[in-house]
Formats: structure tokens, sequence, C-alpha cells
């Protein structure tokens, strides 16, 4: 599970939960997109040493591709962003299922 995998802060088993041609849009509206990009985005943040917690709310399925609402809560135990060193939110993900039947996150709006 990603959760588990950021939890640990292992920025390369995170992006094995992502699709080759997955986007993160950020909230400054940048697109980290495949997954040199994504690896690089989590190593940065993955050294604030998170621990998240998500549940899916909201799960709708169309063939090999769903569309997934989450919530999320997360506290930083190595540091802090603007001040704040928790933070919770609403995050909309777009996953596509593969030939080996798993599901990778293609795009993620946080």
């Amino acid at each position: 599970m990603i959760t588990a995998a950021i939890n640990a802060g292992d920025p390369i088993e995170v992006v094995k939960y992502w699709d080759e041609e997955g986007c993160f849009a950020l909230p400054d509206g940048a697109l980290m997109r495949g997954h040199a990009e994504l690896q690089a985005m989590y190593e940065q943040r993955l050294a604030l040493q998170p621990e998240i917690t998500t549940h899916a709310a909201k799960i709708l399925q169309a063939g090999d591709v769903a569309l997934v609402t989450n919530v999320w809560s997360t506290r930083l135990r190595n540091g802090e962003i603007d001040g704040k060193d928790s933070f919770e939110g609403i995050a909309t993900l777009v996953l596509r299922r593969h030939a080996d039947g798993s599901w990778r996150i293609l795009v993620d709006s946080t």
C-alpha cells in the first residue's frame, strides 16, 4: 500500500504505485510527470518524515479506470512547512488497471 511506503520513507517504493505516465498536480499548479520527477518530489517530501493516514471515501470504476476520492491527514515528524507540522485534505486520483491486475496512480490532485 502506498501509505505504508510513504510512512516508511521509501520514495522508490512509493513510485512503484504510480503509472509510468503518472502526473501529480501540486497546490501551486506545477505538474510532476513520470517516475523520475515523482521520485525526486517524494525524496524531498519524505525527508520531512510524514506519517500519513488515508481513507478512500469514494471509488467510481469504469472498466480499467477508477476515480478515487481520498481523505487524508499527515503529521510531519521532521520539520514544518509554513510553520505547520500537520495537514489534512482531500485528494482526487485517477487510477489505471494494468495487465497484471494491479492498479496504479495515473493522476493525483491533492
